[in-house]
């Protein structure tokens, strides 16, 4: 299986890299010699994201993808460090404000060419990825740059890229996982007071075994 990680930024993937002895091949893509296995770093945000997709590696030759990273929680009773399967995102702050108030560009009938991968404003995880990530706990994920700025009460946790890498993957119909971990409370801590550690050792913990557990 070839399996291609995503990731926004190195800190991110940082104990994957070195756990499993990755060498960069390219500015913003490494691999590793002993499993099949790549990894991508995007930058920060949804243009980085779909940019570094389309143009710095092509995806349609891996079996699986997975996008690690952080993640603020909405729900103030989450854990710090908890990692969850973000099974569907959107585009939070990408519309228009129309009478009835601010409206995804993705309702309207201006972006209906988007209507087979986008569902309402969603895109959801319909692929059949593997069966290791099924006991993951699902939530709802939006991509936003300035969570606090507007409210998503419908919504579990802020993805800054997620929706870009879900995209992506349902325009080439591939297997795909959002993979985040908790690293703060949006509203109720301060940055200052992040954990990026935690959430990062889990989820590149959880990931490694996957890793493990498939080489061939």
């Amino acid at each position: 299986m070839n399996l291609l990680l995503i990731s926004a930024t190195k800190h991110e993937a940082d104990i994957i890299i070195k756990d499993l002895g990755m060498k960069q091949i390219k500015p913003s893509l490494y691999s590793s010699s002993t499993h099949k296995t790549d990894l991508l770093l995007t930058g920060i945000g949804i243009p980085a994201t779909l940019f570094s997709m389309f143009t710095d590696v092509d995806i349609r030759k891996y079996d699986l993808l997975i996008n690690i990273g952080v993640a603020g929680s909405f729900n103030k009773n989450a854990k710090i460090g908890d990692i969850l399967n973000v099974s569907s995102d959107s585009f939070g702050d990408i519309g228009i404000n129309s009478k009835n108030g601010f409206l995804s560009v993705f309702k309207t009938e201006f972006n209906d060419k988007f209507k087979n991968l986008i569902n309402n404003g969603q895109i959801l995880n319909t692929s059949d990825f593997p069966a290791f990530f099924h006991a993951l706990p699902k939530c709802k994920g939006v991509s936003v740059n300035l969570p606090e700025a507007m409210l998503y009460p419908q919504t579990d946790v802020e993805t800054m890229e997620g929706a870009a890498f879900m995209l992506v993957c349902k325009h080439y119909k591939k297997v795909f996982i959002q993979i985040r971990g908790i690293s703060n409370i949006i509203g109720y801590t301060q940055r200052k007071d992040w954990d990026m550690n935690t959430p990062i050792k889990n989820y590149s913990e959880y990931i490694i075994e996957f890793i493990e557990k498939n080489k061939q």
